[in-house]
């Protein structure tokens, strides 16, 4: 199975991330709210999800744990099952390569 990125949008992706995880914003935050967090995360077609170990502002270094957090562990479940055809695919996401 290949992941279409060109057919998702994003209003899609976040209903279907909200029947697994939890409430999904797309916003901008504040450098405070960044250095605050409890997990920060990259997505991406290739990698999926990416943990960010650490966030440097002003030489003011935060680390976020080591490795993948519990969030990010969910949400890469999600999008790979969806890959991998063990969810349901109810947005078309996926096509059937021969």
């Amino acid at each position: 199975m290949l992941f279409r990125a060109d057919k998702i949008d994003l209003k899609s992706l976040d209903d279907e991330l909200e029947k697994h995880l939890t409430r999904v914003e797309e916003r901008l935050v504040s450098v405070d709210e960044l250095l605050d967090a409890d997990e920060v995360f990259c997505t991406g077609t290739a990698v999926v999800v990416s943990p960010v170990g650490s966030v440097t502002y002003l030489a003011n270094r935060v680390s976020y744990g080591e490795g993948i957090g519990t969030v990010s562990q969910q949400l890469y479940s999600v999008l790979t099952r969806l890959q991998m055809d063990i969810t349901e695919d109810v947005m078309n996401w996926t096509v059937e390569l021969r």
